[in-house]
C-alpha cells in the first residue's frame, strides 16, 4: 500500500495574505523568526494524514459532493493568536471568521470525508492560518504585542478548495495540490 500525507484547504486570495505578513511584519520586523513561507499559506479544512493512495478518486468525489451547491464561502481575517502547548507558545497564527457559511463548509467537507472512515475532528473548528512554528527562543514580548494587535476585519470569499499533498523534508515539509475545486457557479 502507498500513502500520501493529505489534507483538504481553502485558499487565501494573494491580496489577504499580503495584508497579513505586512500586519505581521510591521510587528515582528527583520526578527529571527522562521516564517512559513507565504506559498504555504492556506485555511486547513480537514487533516487527513498518511492516506491510502487507492482513496485519493473517492476523496475527490467526497469534496465535489460537499461544496455541491456552494457558492463562495464569504469570511475575514480578524486577529492573530498563539495556539499554547503544556503552557509555552507553539503556533503563531492568524485568524478567520467563523461565519455560518465557513463552518457549514466545514461540516459539509467532515461529514463527506467521515463517510469514507475519515475520524471527524472533535475540537471545535477554529478558522486559521500558520505563520510560524515556534522553538523557544522567539520574542515573547513580540507575539504577545501582535495578539493584541487591533485592525478593521478584511473582509473576502473562499472560491477554491484544494487537495494538498504534504511530503515531510529536512528542511520543513513542501505541499504540492493534487486537485483544486472552484466553488463558483456549483451546480445544485
Amino acid at each position: 500500500m502507498t500513502t500520501e500525507r493529505l489534507f483538504v484547504a481553502a485558499e487565501i486570495p494573494r491580496k489577504i495574505v499580503e495584508e497579513i505578513i505586512k500586519r505581521r511584519d510591521g510587528v515582528f520586523g527583520d526578527s529571527k523568526i522562521r516564517w512559513e513561507p507565504k506559498e504555504k499559506l492556506h485555511l486547513t479544512l480537514k487533516f487527513l494524514g498518511e492516506t491510502d493512495t487507492a482513496k485519493i478518486p473517492g476523496i475527490k468525489t467526497a469534496i465535489k459532493k460537499a461544496i455541491s451547491g456552494v457558492q463562495e464561502v464569504p469570511t475575514a481575517f480578524t486577529r492573530f493568536g498563539v495556539f499554547y502547548r503544556n503552557g509555552q507558545p507553539k503556533i503563531l497564527w492568524a485568524g478567520f471568521e467563523a461565519t455560518e457559511e465557513l463552518l457549514n463548509l466545514h461540516f459539509k467537507i467532515e461529514k463527506e470525508l467521515e463517510n469514507l472512515g475519515f475520524e471527524r475532528e472533535r475540537r471545535k473548528y477554529k478558522p486559521h492560518l500558520t505563520l510560524s512554528r515556534l522553538k523557544g527562543y522567539e520574542d515573547i514580548n513580540k507575539i504577545r504585542e501582535l495578539g493584541k494587535l487591533e485592525f478593521e476585519k478584511k473582509d473576502f470569499n473562499i472560491d477554491k478548495i484544494i487537495l494538498f499533498k504534504s511530503e515531510l523534508k529536512p528542511t520543513g515539509s513542501v505541499y504540492y495540490k493534487i486537485e483544486s475545486f472552484e466553488l463558483k457557479n456549483q451546480e445544485e
